[in-house]
């Protein structure tokens, strides 16, 4: 009996001591948005994939170079050296792409609902206020026990999207860990701000960077280029007149192509550019809406305590104040990822310039 105690006070004690290890493990980590990046270019599964693809890539162009010694054909080491460099192109992209869009979203995601768990929480304090206010009119006899039902279903309210904000804040939390390839239970403090800083850049700078920069339009013009390229080996005797068409109407496609994408790429930034400057501006309105609203529940408070409104009026301000603070939240989250969508379609080349302005100050 008493062995058979001492075994389960060791085994209480290895499980205590392994719980604290555990706990110890994960003690919450500070992490920049700039920190976050780092460690997502290195542990991301996705961009893993995409390198492996790369790496694969590279093999065959390397083989197809060694086959060409022994048997000579440019199509065949051309096609391999295209792959080559889509493969490259997609691997940059990817990292673009993580960078500037699902990182940073992510990690301000994380921040909008740790916001908002803030916001739920003032209003479940402002519910039970209210109910105090509301039951101490019905002792009185200045309130209905309507009155007193309608805060407390006002409260139960309030209770249940605290728990949703929460809730949504631990699956943002995992979201981040996953694409930065992380343990999904890792916990972390962010440490950058929940902001917004207008871009300072003209819709015909916007168009050049675009033109300049997307990889897209240097994947069109390689693919020209081997339409070019194969039309002119088949400029010969021995070439039916079958195959001289085809390879003029593959010529014909990749032209068109690439005239498709040097309008389409205008297009697409001159929508994002007017987007973002729409949601800058929606970031400043909810942002007065809710000053409006706090200022407005603030006097609904005092003319229901003088009783010149409703239980039903003093609710419905508070429920107001609470949504005007989310819009305000939502527009600022809605503007961030407008910005690195933007400066994706650029290329992801304005960040770039960005960095190198701020440095030196």
């Amino acid at each position: 009996m008493r062995k058979s105690l001492f075994f389960g006070a060791v085994a209480l004690l290895v499980a205590l001591t392994s719980f604290s290890s555990r706990a110890e493990e994960l003690k919450a980590r500070q992490l920049s948005l700039e920190e976050s990046i780092v460690i997502g270019l290195e542990n991301n599964l996705d961009l893993k994939q995409v390198a492996y693809d790369l790496s694969l890539k590279e093999t065959e162009y390397e083989e197809a170079k060694i086959n060409n010694l022994l048997k000579t054909s440019i199509v065949t080491l051309k096609t391999a050296e295209l792959n080559f460099k889509r493969a490259q192109d997609a691997f940059e992209e990817k990292k673009k792409q993580l960078t500037l869009e699902e990182i940073s979203n992510r990690y301000f995601e994380v921040l909008k609902y740790e916001e908002k768990v803030e916001i739920e929480k003032i209003s479940v304090e402002q519910s039970k206020e209210n109910l105090e206010m509301v039951k101490n009119k019905f002792s009185l006899g200045d309130a209905s026990e309507l009155d007193v039902m309608q805060a407390e279903v006002g409260l139960s309210q309030a209770e249940l999207n605290l728990t949703q904000a929460k809730n949504s804040l631990i699956v943002a939390r995992m979201n981040l860990n996953y694409v930065l390839g992380l343990p999904l239970d890792l916990p972390a403090k962010l440490t950058d701000t929940f902001s917004l800083e207008p871009l300072e850049i003209t819709l015909e700078e916007s168009i050049q960077k675009a033109l300049e920069n997307r990889y897209e339009i240097s994947q069109a013009q390689n693919s020209l280029d081997f339409a070019t390229l194969k039309l002119n080996l088949k400029q010969n005797q021995y070439t039916s007149e079958m195959e001289k068409k085809k390879a003029k109407i593959e010529l014909a496609k990749e032209e068109v192509n690439l005239e498709r994408l040097m309008k389409t790429i205008p297009l697409e930034t001159t929508s994002l550019l007017l987007g973002l400057k729409e949601k800058e501006v929606n970031v400043q309105i909810t942002k007065k809406e809710a000053q409006e609203k706090e200022e407005t529940y603030r006097i609904a408070q005092a003319q229901y305590r003088a009783g010149f409104i409703t239980t039903s009026d003093l609710l419905d301000s508070q429920i107001g104040l609470t949504q005007a603070n989310i819009n305000a939240l939502e527009a600022l989250f809605s503007a961030n990822l407008a910005k690195r969508q933007f400066i994706k379609t650029l290329g992801g080349q304005l960040e770039k310039t960005e960095e190198k302005q701020e440095k030196p100050s």
